[in-house]
């Protein structure tokens, strides 16, 4: 693991918050390019993105204190600036609920918001999870004597010294990466773009389908009948997904 990159004077380059950032680079470019096919203003996706980055990052944040509550008490407020410490669909939540508001206001139509939305969220969490990977910040899976496991030992979050686990990080990445390039693939089809909630409802679909099988191996507690609360989320983000999918498949883009 590489917690840290290098040191300029006394400010620390972690490679956590330098993935972020490359990730949240990375899903400026894809909205950009995505605004491009759509013939909107691509100069009105940084502000987006840089907004949704900040807010989706406080939203993890604040999730996972709320999650650990009792765990985290006398620790709570180190927590909220901990470089450890995210859960993922505390800063999907917020981060959509601000992009709604900003594309209100700068009046994109709230469809091909949705649908341009996607591959930059893949794009940039595959990115961004690859930080969780170098720094070894305690979102790794469960313990395995398989060739597929990991020693996180110089990690942030640091697993025991001979200790195997499933790089769920370096997973998620691969997966979403995968996502990203069937989205780029399918709204560069102009029949798509046309029904851009369907563009949308793919990538709901298996972004919250990649989140729930990866769980299965990750360490979190479970609630309901050996599910986590992500893949009861996940389930649930899923089922929406296939609405949009097949709720709109007859159904093409009007422009005001």
């Amino acid at each position: 693991m590489i917690p840290q990159i290098l040191q300029l004077g006394p400010l620390p380059i972690n490679s956590f918050g330098l993935m972020v950032a490359l990730g949240i680079f990375a899903a400026i470019y894809s909205l950009q390019r995505s605004f491009k096919l759509y013939e909107l203003d691509p100069t009105k996706a940084e502000s987006i993105v840089l907004l949704a980055g900040v807010t989706g990052i406080i939203g993890a944040r604040l999730l996972y204190v709320l999650e650990d509550w009792q765990s985290l008490e006398g620790h709570r407020w180190e927590a909220l600036f901990a470089s450890a410490g995210f859960t993922f669909y505390g800063g999907f939540i917020l981060a959509a609920l601000i992009v709604v508001i900003k594309s209100k206001l700068q009046k994109i139509p709230l469809s091909i918001m949705a649908a341009t939305a996607l591959p930059a969220v893949a794009l940039g969490y595959a990115i961004g999870r690859l930080g969780c990977q170098l720094s070894g910040d305690g979102d790794y899976g469960i313990q395995t004597k398989s060739i597929l496991g990991m020693s996180y030992s110089t990690g942030v979050v640091p697993t025991p010294p001979g200790i195997l686990v499933f790089p769920t990080p370096l997973y998620e990445s691969v997966m979403c990466l995968g996502i990203a390039w069937l989205l780029f693939s399918i709204e560069k089809q102009e029949s798509w773009r046309k029904q851009p909630l369907r563009i949308f409802g793919v990538g709901l679909f298996l972004l919250a389908l990649e989140r729930f099988f990866v769980e299965f191996l990750r360490i979190n507690p479970k609630l309901l009948d050996g599910l986590s609360e992500a893949q009861l989320i996940a389930l649930l983000l899923a089922f929406l997904g296939l609405l949009f999918i097949f709720i709109f498949k007859t159904k093409t883009l009007e422009r005001s």
